[in-house]
Order: C-alpha cells, then structure tokens, then sequence
C-alpha cells in the first residue's frame, strides 16, 4: 500500500487536470507491473457479470485486492499488464474468462522504438521520455500483439489522452497518426 501510494503521488497531473485517487493508484499499479521485461506479476480482475450489465460496466469490475474501478481505468489496467480475467455469473459461479497476456516482448518493443524513431508516435509529440507500446484495437477486444496493431505512444499521451479522457486514436491518408474524441469518430 505504501509502494502504491508513494508511486500514485510521483504521477505527473496536467495542467488544469483533477484526477481522482482511485485512477492515480490504478495507474500506479499498472506502472508498478510492467516493465520491458517480460514480467511475472499479474493483475487479476474480478468482474461480477449481473452488476455489471445493469450499469454499463461501470460498476461491478475489481482489482484483486484493490479498488473497484471503472471502464476507463479497467481499459487502462487491460491495456499493458499482465492480466486473467476472472467473472461471476448471476448464479453466483466463478468462471476464468480471460486468457493470461504477457506484455509486448522485448525483441518487437525494439522494433517499434526503430519504427517511431524513438519519440512518440503522436503527430506533433516529440517526447522521447517514458514511452509505451499501446494495442490500436485493445487486447481486451480481441486485438492482436504484432507490429500492425501496436504504437508507440509517451505516457502522457496513453495513460491521460487514451485511457483518462477517453480520446482514440486514427491514422490520418498522410499516415499520421492523431487523437480524436469519441464523439468524431467517424472521421478525421
């Protein structure tokens, strides 16, 4: 509680951005588990399935141990750590729904610094510092771990654009790729 805790308050905030207590120490714990080695730790996800069709998913969803959380840091905790999904049904029975993941292996994180250069792949970003691979289509919707699926992106730009305020991403023709909100994204 302590390690989370003291890592929760080392997140950088945006300027203007409120961030509650529940996302920082979700966000720390996803921090804390993923490394670019492959790592052992894993984060398991209790989903109790009656709860969460009636809101929507947005209750019914915990962290082992930890917080209930909501869609948001549920998709940012799915995103990039090690993850078994674990759900309940009405009749209360526990079922094993996920599959175990491991985080993007070290020869194709590589390959992807090479591709971006080394700097986020955000047109306009050029932040080299604390950069992750992010899955275009999530994992968790059945995106697939290879080159085609995967960006670069720096933590700002995934763990506050993508996964707090819920903007997507897109590939413009030119091949750049920018952020949008949910609500344009039908087109560039």
């Amino acid at each position: 509680d302590k390690v989370l805790s003291e890592k929760a308050d080392e997140l950088p905030t945006p300027e203007g951005g409120v961030f509650e207590a529940s996302w920082r120490r979700a966000t720390a714990l996803v921090e804390l588990c993923v490394t670019d080695d492959p790592s052992p730790a894993q984060v398991t996800v209790l989903v109790d399935t009656a709860e969460a069709a009636r809101s929507g998913a947005e209750t019914g969803v915990v962290i082992e141990a930890g917080p209930r959380v909501g869609r948001r840091v549920l998709e940012a905790v799915l995103c990039d750590a090690v993850v078994e999904v674990t759900a309940r049904s009405e009749d209360g029975r526990y079922m094993e729904y996920g599959r175990r993941h491991r985080t993007v292996p070290p020869w194709l994180r590589r390959a992807l610094h090479h591709k971006y250069h080394g700097v986020c792949a955000v047109d306009g970003c050029n932040s080299r510092h604390r950069l992750q691979v992010h899955h275009i289509i999530p994992w968790s919707q059945g995106g697939r771990t290879d080159q085609d699926n995967l960006v670069l992106l720096c933590w700002y730009h995934h763990h506050v654009a993508i996964h707090a305020q819920g903007l997507q991403l897109y590939t413009t023709p030119q091949g750049r790729i920018r952020l949008k909100t949910p609500e344009t994204a039908r087109g560039p």
